[in-house]
């Protein structure tokens, strides 16, 4: 069951871009005699941060690496799973594909591939 990814990173690309195209005007259009230092600082370092972001899924985006957890559906609320792995650990997948979301049924056995490093859910399959 395919969970559409790509509309998520491009969307949160876009808000990383626009964001960062904001924080770089306000760095530059800042009067930095009237404004005290440090805020010209936060606004280098939300310029950062956002271009790190940008960055991570752009990466995602044109990458085909991704990340295979195996595990059991514990519990199920609104659009969030519970899934506990192989390995014992505990891990929260928010699914936005209602008809995926609906097929899922607590105690399903699951395989679950997301993107490398933004850790979005691309595909679900169940198992058992």
């Amino acid at each position: 069951m395919q969970l559409k990814p790509h509309k998520t990173i491009v969307t949160f690309i876009i808000i990383c871009t626009l964001q960062l195209a904001f924080s770089v005007v306000r760095l530059f259009n800042t009067d930095h005699q009237l404004v005290p230092a440090f805020i010209g600082f936060t606004y280098f370092l939300v310029s950062l941060v956002f271009l790190g972001l940008l960055v991570v899924m752009l990466i995602d985006l044109l990458t085909k690496a991704r990340r295979t957890i195996q595990g059991r559906i514990i519990n199920k609320e609104a659009s969030i799973i519970n899934v506990l792995r192989d390995d014992g650990k505990l891990k929260r997948f928010k699914i936005n594909v209602p008809e995926v979301l609906e097929a899922l049924r607590v105690d399903h056995r699951v395989e679950i591939v997301s993107t490398n490093l933004a850790n979005f859910p691309s595909r679900i399959t169940v198992i058992e």
